[in-house]
Order: C-alpha cells, then structure tokens, then sequence
C-alpha cells in the first residue's frame, strides 16, 4: 500500500494503523512530480495508494506513466469511506 497524504501527522497515524494490520505501507513524496512519483510508486509494488483529494493533479501525473496501476483510494473532502472494510478484506 502507498500513501499519497499532504499531512504528515495524517500520514504516520494511517501508516501505524495499517501497519497494525499487516500492512507493508510505504509513503510517497507528494513533491514528486511526473516521473518520479511515478518512478517511486512503481517500485513500491503497492497494490492500493491512498491519494489525498487535494493532490489529485499530483497523482493525474502519473497517468500514462506505469504499466500497472494500484487501485486508488481517496482521502479528504469529497472521498467515500462507507466500502473500506469491503476494500481492505479484498486487499487481504
């Protein structure tokens, strides 16, 4: 899993809880642009990235970028957490 979290107290509290559940989490650099967050998150091997709503255009510059992507989740205003228990048991 890779997190994509401007706050960076946000950030780590999201990376203890999901460690907490067995996740290996990995933080990207949300200065990273293009290719090299990219780059990062392609060697990350995350199968899920959380992208906070506010980096959306950040995120937009890796299309076209990875042969694979992860699934995406959003987080912040806007974003949809009423299927993380769905998301997180198929990520198991």
């Amino acid at each position: 899993m890779a997190l994509l979290v401007q706050d960076l107290g946000q950030a780590e509290a999201m990376r203890l809880g999901l460690t907490r559940l067995g996740l290996r989490v990995v933080s990207l650099d949300c200065a990273g642009r293009e290719q090299a967050l990219a780059d990062a998150l392609a060697q990350s091997a995350a199968v899920l990235v959380v992208v906070d709503t506010a980096l959306a255009d950040v995120y937009a510059g890796v299309m076209g970028r990875l042969c694979d992507y992860p699934a995406l989740w959003w987080n912040g205003p806007g974003a949809d957490f009423a299927s993380l228990n769905l998301a997180l048991a198929e990520q198991a």
